[in-house]
């Protein structure tokens, strides 16, 4: 009972770490975002030609060093709410989180639990895969057939830019710190964990791609390649049994 208790505020304490880092970039992203549109608002105070070109430098009163220009008109638009800066930076910080998601903390969690991390998931942690992977491999066009997101509510147009308005951002967060998350760990079946140090590379591939499926794993589907695999190792005779139980 007290192990229970100790893994139980082990996986909470990795949680409130998800949680507190996750707020932290939507703060980063609230100040990032209104101090642009600041910047934006007090341009257009000013009548600006079309050819008109800002400049961000260092040492300007010294020893001045000129590192990037934009056209001002253009700036200007691009510094609006929700406008094009404010959906670059939204963007970056959700492939950011996923990355944390996947690379540290499903792993922090598996560590606890004792999963294997690959099987840990999280519907709205794939929501933001499918965000990530539409930014990354897609270039920010959300697919003619869509997006289908389990968790989120956004309705994004198909074959249309993607965009991530600083509401959408917030409604992530909301779910992150609300019922949304919804983690579910999968343990592989005791037989198989048992005999997989004996499996070829490819026996284990071909197991994982077919235990990754979320329907094998709910419906308790036999992996197709395990009597193959028993007979090779000749596990029935080993264990003097005529009948796999994964």
């Amino acid at each position: 009972m007290e192990h229970k208790k100790n893994n139980d505020e082990a996986v909470l304490a990795v949680m409130d770490d998800i949680i507190n880092t996750f707020d932290e970039y939507v703060v980063c992203f609230s100040f990032a975002t209104k101090g642009i549109e600041q910047q934006g608002e007090e341009l257009a105070k000013y009548s600006f030609e079309k050819g008109h070109r800002i400049w961000i430098g260092s040492d300007v009163a010294t020893k001045p060093k000129m590192h990037a220009r934009i056209d001002t008109v253009e700036c200007i638009e691009k510094c609006k709410k929700d406008g094009y800066f404010s959906n670059e930076l939204a963007k970056s910080l959700l492939s950011i989180m996923y990355s944390l998601w996947d690379e540290v903390y499903r792993h922090r969690l598996a560590k606890v639990t004792g999963l294997d991390a690959q099987y840990i998931e999280c519907p709205l942690m794939g929501d933001l895969r499918k965000i990530r992977h539409c930014i990354i491999h897609n270039k920010s066009i959300v697919p003619d057939n869509g997006i289908r997101f389990e968790a989120l509510e956004w309705l994004l147009p198909p074959g249309e830019e993607l965009v991530v308005t600083y509401k959408m951002f917030l409604e992530l967060n909301d779910g992150i710190r609300g019922d949304k998350m919804r983690i579910q760990g999968w343990r592989i079946p005791p037989l198989i964990q048992e005999v997989m140090p004996q499996m070829s590379e490819k026996e284990r591939k071909d197991f994982h791609a077919f235990f990754k499926k979320p329907e094998n794993r709910k419906n308790n589907v036999e992996w197709p390649g395990l009597g193959k695999f028993l007979g090779r190792i000749k596990y029935y005779q080993s264990n003097n049994d005529s009948s796999p139980k994964a």
